[in-house]
This record gives structure tokens, sequence and C-alpha cells, in this order.
């Protein structure tokens, strides 16, 4: 499970939190923008698959990993002006195509210690999936049309879900309450579905990854 931890943050880092405006409008419509983002993806996956028995084989996975994420965003790159490509239902597979590739490289993977300890990178993963996947993954949801932009009041809602959750379900419900009210009365309805669905989520990693 160590490995694909390091591998899905890896992911999350290069996919989501490098991938700035530019790179996520052009990715699809220029192969050089791909390309770009595939060697961020790259770094990204070494910086945090990092550690002391880094070796060839920790090389290979991480190339795997890194072929593979190029080979997936290119088919959309290909069918890019299809409708079912921008589809939620595709964002989906897209991922899971992704994630489906780290836990196979994992399997592969012989390394045992990383740099960043497990339980920290098992929040980074919670805060990132928050703030960016689910926040995109719900604008596509409730807006089939428009171009996503960054809100950073939910990306703050979102990635502190984690970090409240390690004082104790006590505190986690505290934030839970405030805020929902806050979602409810503050966010477009879509930043609301993205909120609930963070409270879960974030119960699920932190008590199946650690």
């Amino acid at each position: 499970m160590d490995r694909f931890i390091h591998l899905f943050l890896g992911h999350l880092v290069g996919d989501y939190v490098l991938q700035n405006k530019f790179i996520a409008s052009y990715k699809q419509k220029k192969l050089k923008v791909l390309l770009a983002h595939i060697i961020l993806i790259f770094f990204s996956q070494v910086a945090f698959f990092a550690g002391k028995d880094f070796n060839i084989n920790s090389i290979y996975i991480i190339s795997f990993v890194t072929l593979s994420h190029f080979f997936i965003d290119f088919f959309k790159y290909k069918n890019n002006n299809k409708p079912f490509f921008k589809s939620p239902k595709y964002y989906l597979i897209d991922q899971l195509m992704h994630i489906f590739t780290l836990f196979l490289a994992s399997i592969f993977s012989t390394q045992t210690f990383f740099y960043i300890p497990n339980k920290l990178a098992v929040i980074l993963i919670s805060a990132i999936f928050n703030a960016y996947f689910l926040g995109i993954y719900t604008f596509i949801l409730k807006n089939n049309v428009g171009e996503y932009k960054r809100d950073f009041v939910g990306y703050i809602v979102r990635g502190l879900c984690p970090i409240f959750y390690i004082f104790g379900p006590l505190v986690y419900s505290v934030y839970t309450l405030l805020t929902g009210f806050f979602s409810l009365y503050f966010l477009k309805s879509y930043q609301v579905i993205s909120w609930a669905l963070s409270i879960i989520s974030t119960i699920i990693f932190m008590e199946v990854l650690l």
C-alpha cells in the first residue's frame, strides 16, 4: 500500500496542483503542451516516490506510470472534439484508468522506504483530491458548458478536511457542521456537492490508506 500511496500522491500533484490554466486548456489541443504536462508528471512522481532505496526498479516504475499517463491523455487529445470525452462520465473513467496504472505499477515496485511519511502522504492525497478532483468533477457534473475556474475558498474548505479529521471525531464533526452551514449559505450548488463528497472521501482515505 505504501508504494501506491506515494505514486497516487505524485499523480495528484502532477495532474492537478502543477497543472495551471494554460496546460489544462491546451494539453488537449497542442501536443507540445501535452508533452510539457507529461514531463511535470514524471518529475512529480520522482519527487514523491523518492526514498533511500530508490533504484533502477523505481525508475522503471515511474517510467511506466508516466508513459501510461501519456497514452491515456493522448487518447483524449485525439478525441477531444467528441462530446463524450468532455462528459463527467469520461472524467471519472479517465481518472480510474490512471489509478489502475498506479495500482499495477505499485505491485511490481520493490521500493520499501520513502522520504515522505505515509501519514503525511495520505493527508496530502485527501486534501488535493478533495480540493481539486471533487471541485472539478462536480463543476462538470452541474455545468455542461463554461470554463472551470479555481475556487480557492472551496479549496480551503475541502482541503482542510483531513487536517481536522486527525484531531478526532468530535473536532471533525464540529468542522463538518460549520463548513456545512458556510457552504449552504455562501457557495454555489456544485461546491456544496463537492463539500459533502469531501467529508465522505476524507473518512475513506484516512481509514483505508492509513
